[in-house]
């Protein structure tokens, strides 16, 4: 699959020029944007593999736009180049360096060079993409081969899905900050319950954002994910403040400015065990796991808080 490059610009030959070069030339799948805030939104909706940005424009400058990609949890190893026409000093180039970019480059540029440079950047984001920059877990490249190596070895074994809900709504309105302490905390917990009652060979990845798995023995998950659930509603309130812990709930505005009432975080667990039925492509158990909680969620005899769904 070619790699994906957002080029933004707000002069259009530019972006005509780079787009042609960076497709026909070097053979990648190219986005455009014209500005700082159509940048952000593109790579909101979908993120790229690099993104090679102009310092000068105007509303959002490059630096400002390296700001926010590096301010995002999501993206704040994203691989960013950026450019200008005009000379600058090293102040201005270190302040480029600093604030999160990768390269800095002056126009016009060598063609063969900047191939390089590219390439460079691309393998080193591809290694560090094995594990989540945060919680330092491996990441989906490692789970599918792990899951692999699994289905390859022949034995049974339960493969366990876990994501934080409510999570989304406490991070917008806390902070990527609380929001990362809370990943940081879900993470360690499931650390814990699989170093205490686990096994010594049971594995544990993340997806990314709030999405974890763990794979165990089908004789361990149950004990295992009671004891998650069992410490994160104990401890998940310290990670609100005083007001919106005492209440139960959060109160936050929605999108028409009503005030909406918002539930605690909980976590949700789902167990897929390869008895049941024969293990796929990891997308496709994960898809599996995601209906199997919806339909858990939408139990009426279902009580409120963390729970576990089985298949």
């Amino acid at each position: 699959m070619n790699k994906k490059i957002l080029i933004v610009d707000d002069d259009k030959s530019t972006i005509e020029y780079l787009e042609f070069l960076f497709s026909n030339t070097y053979g990648y799948e190219v986005r455009t944007a014209f500005s700082g805030d159509e940048a952000l939104k593109s790579i909101e909706s979908e993120i790229p593999d690099l993104v090679f940005l102009d310092l000068m424009m105007p509303k959002l400058s490059g630096y400002e736009v390296c700001c926010k990609i590096r301010a995002n949890p999501r993206t704040i190893n994203l691989p960013i180049i950026l450019y200008t026409s005009t000379t600058l000093g090293s102040d201005e180039i270190t302040k480029g360096i600093e604030i999160g970019a990768d390269e800095f480059l002056i126009k016009p540029f060598n063609i063969t060079e900047l191939q390089v440079k590219l390439q460079r950047l691309l393998a080193r984001h591809s290694e560090e993409l094995g594990y989540n920059p945060l919680t330092k877990l491996p990441g989906n490249t490692y789970i599918e081969k792990e899951l692999t190596n699994r289905l390859d070895r022949e034995g049974e074994f339960a493969f366990c899905y876990l994501d934080i809900d409510n999570f989304r709504v406490y991070n917008n309105f806390y902070g990527y900050q609380k929001g990362d302490e809370v990943i940081l905390f879900t993470a360690n917990t499931i650390k814990i319950a699989i170093s205490e009652m686990g096994n010594s060979a049971d594995f544990i990845g993340h997806i990314g954002g709030d999405d974890f798995i763990f794979i165990t023995s089908i004789d361990k998950a149950d004990r295992i994910c009671e004891y998650i659930i069992d410490r994160f509603d104990k401890i998940i309130l310290k990670h609100y403040d005083e007001v919106d812990s005492g209440k139960g709930f959060m109160l936050v505005r929605d999108k028409d400015d009503k005030l909406k009432e918002y539930p605690m975080m909980t976590v949700s667990i789902g167990i897929l065990t390869n008895t049941i039925e024969e293990f796929m492509q990891l997308p496709i158990i994960i898809e599996k796991l995601t209906d199997l909680k919806i339909k858990a969620r939408k139990d009426p005899e279902r009580k409120k808080g963390s729970y576990i769904a089985k298949l």
